[in-house]
Order: C-alpha cells, then sequence, then structure tokens
C-alpha cells in the first residue's frame, strides 16, 4: 500500500485527575515527559515513541476552554465534553507535515472539517531550557460522532517534541501498533475512513472494520466483536458511551521488560493467545492498553 503520510500521530486520553493519571501510567511502565499547557485550557504529558505518541490531557483551567478559531471550533471545550461524557479516548492526532495542504484535501474529498487552528506553546527541554513551539492542526470533528473524531496534527519544530530522552519506557514500549473503537455498526464509520485514506485502505466486513495507515491500525469492532477481541478484561464503555474509543495496542522491544515492570508493580494482566499481554481499562485512564512484540 502506498504510504498515505496521515497515520496515527497520538491517541489523546482525556482525564479529569491528570497528577493521578500520570502516577498510573508511570505505573504500566511509560516515562512521563514535562507538563505543557495549551492556550485553550488544556494540560497535558506525551508518552513519546520514535514515530509516535500517547497524549494525556486534562483541563487546567475552565476559564480558557471557549476559546476558538475561525470557524468557531473550541477545541478545549470539546476536551471537556469528552471529559463529561467519558474518560478515555478522546480524539485520535493524524501525522501532517503540511496542514494547509491537508486541509485542502479533505475539502477535495468532502471530508467534515473544522478548519485549522494554529496555535503555539512553551516547550521544555530535558535540560530545563524553554522554547516556543509551533503547531499547526486540522480538525476533523465528526459532528454526527464526536467520539470517533480525528485531527492533523503539523509540529513545525519537531524536534521540541520528538525527543530521544522521552523514548527510554520501563516497559519497553517503541509505538502505537492500532487504536480501537466499539460501535453498534461499523459500516457506519466506511466513509469516514475512506474519506481520510482511500478506499483501498479500508477493509470492513459485518463486525469489523479496519483503516490501515502508515503509522498503525485503526480498527472499529461490534459490541460482540470486541468482547471476543479484548477477552479477559471489561469493556469499559457503556451501551448509552457507544461508539466510542477503547483500546490502545503498543509494540515493545522486549516483552520480558515489560512482564517485568507489570510484575514489579503488582499489575494484573491477561497473557493472550497470540503472544500480547492486555491489561485493564481501570489501570490507566479508562482505556484497554495492549502491549505485543514489536514484529506482531
Amino acid at each position: 500500500m502506498k504510504k498515505n503520510h496521515l497515520g496515527i500521530d497520538h491517541p489523546l486520553v482525556a482525564v479529569r485527575d491528570m497528577d493521578k493519571a500520570s502516577e498510573d501510567f508511570a505505573r504500566i511502565g511509560f516515562f512521563i515527559n514535562p507538563r505543557h499547557h495549551h492556550p485553550w485550557g488544556t494540560d497535558n504529558h506525551l508518552l513519546m515513541f520514535p514515530e509516535n505518541f500517547i497524549e494525556l490531557i486534562s483541563i487546567y483551567d475552565d476559564s480558557k476552554l471557549d476559546l476558538k478559531n475561525e470557524k468557531g471550533f473550541a477545541f478545549g471545550r470539546f476536551i471537556s465534553d469528552s471529559i463529561e461524557r467519558r474518560e478515555g479516548i478522546s480524539l485520535v492526532a493524524l501525522h501532517s507535515e503540511d496542514a494547509r495542504q491537508d486541509h485542502q484535501l479533505m475539502n477535495e474529498r468532502g471530508v467534515e472539517n473544522q478548519g485549522i487552528v494554529d496555535f503555539r506553546r512553551v516547550a521544555h527541554r530535558p535540560d530545563g531550557t524553554e522554547e516556543e513551539a509551533v503547531v499547526s492542526l486540522v480538525m476533523l470533528v465528526n459532528s454526527s460522532c464526536p467520539p470517533v473524531s480525528n485531527f492533523f496534527c503539523h509540529q513545525h519544530k519537531p524536534h521540541l517534541v520528538w525527543v530521544k530522552e522521552w523514548m527510554n519506557h520501563p516497559n519497553g514500549a517503541n509505538g502505537i501498533a492500532a487504536v480501537s473503537y466499539i460501535a453498534d455498526n461499523p459500516a457506519d464509520f466506511l466513509p469516514r475512513f475512506a474519506g481520510i485514506y482511500g478506499e483501498e485502505a479500508v477493509t470492513l466486513d459485518s463486525d469489523i472494520l479496519i483503516a490501515k495507515t502508515d503509522r498503525g491500525v485503526f480498527e472499529v469492532l461490534s459490541p460482540d466483536r470486541a468482547n471476543d477481541r479484548f477477552a479477559g478484561v471489561g469493556i469499559p464503555v457503556s451501551g448509552a458511551q457507544r461508539p466510542s474509543g477503547v483500546a490502545i495496542r503498543v509494540s515493545t522491544h522486549s516483552m520480558a521488560q515489560a512482564k517485568s515492570h507489570l510484575d514489579k508493580n503488582q499489575v494484573i494482566y491477561i497473557e493472550t493467545d497470540d503472544g500480547g499481554l492486555r491489561i485493564p481499562a481501570h489501570y490507566a485512564g479508562n482505556t484497554i492498553f495492549e502491549i505485543y512484540p514489536e514484529s506482531l
């Protein structure tokens, strides 16, 4: 498949208590980088890998949540509403190296979007120095189903994000392999993913949709398929909360290292039949985490 350049950049795991979430994610083996703040009232920690990352995001200032772009979109309010609905995966950012060109592409393909958000924030380096990060986002909020939404993320100074010192995780994690959703009818999301990635990147059968990107895979699973897929752990989504993001799969360079860290921290996990580890959602941001060897 031709590289589509809009692969998984970072899922956002939205939480109410950032301090607790940081402790929880450290417990399952992720290095937590310095906290950063956005101009619209959210703050974050980034769990970095060589090609993508996980963003823990929360609210630090309610008074800033309604800051809007020229199309009237308020990023902070979207995150706040997501947290009110349920903690967990609120958005998934897609990797872009030219936000304006990719915005034009989505307009040509008829993919719903809320325009471009340009912003700056202070970036904290490992040595304690600071520099201004410059970021452009293209919002692809699904108005009929906000929990299955995306945005393009164009880092104009990528060296401030992809910092080698932040990629050394005690569980050996080195990339995102998949993000999974649960939905009553996965076929409803075929037009969306085909619009972003092209029809050739998306497959569908009666109970699962798969969209292959150049940085990981999206899955949309029916409830029955999700129960089979995540056997051994509870699905952290009620019927009223569907559709919704439910799980993140990461790769590791060492399964032994991942197991050792989880055992040391008394984290209960399931060993899957296909060689992975599955961690229940209550351990980390109401999101199931799976750890698999990097070759799988």
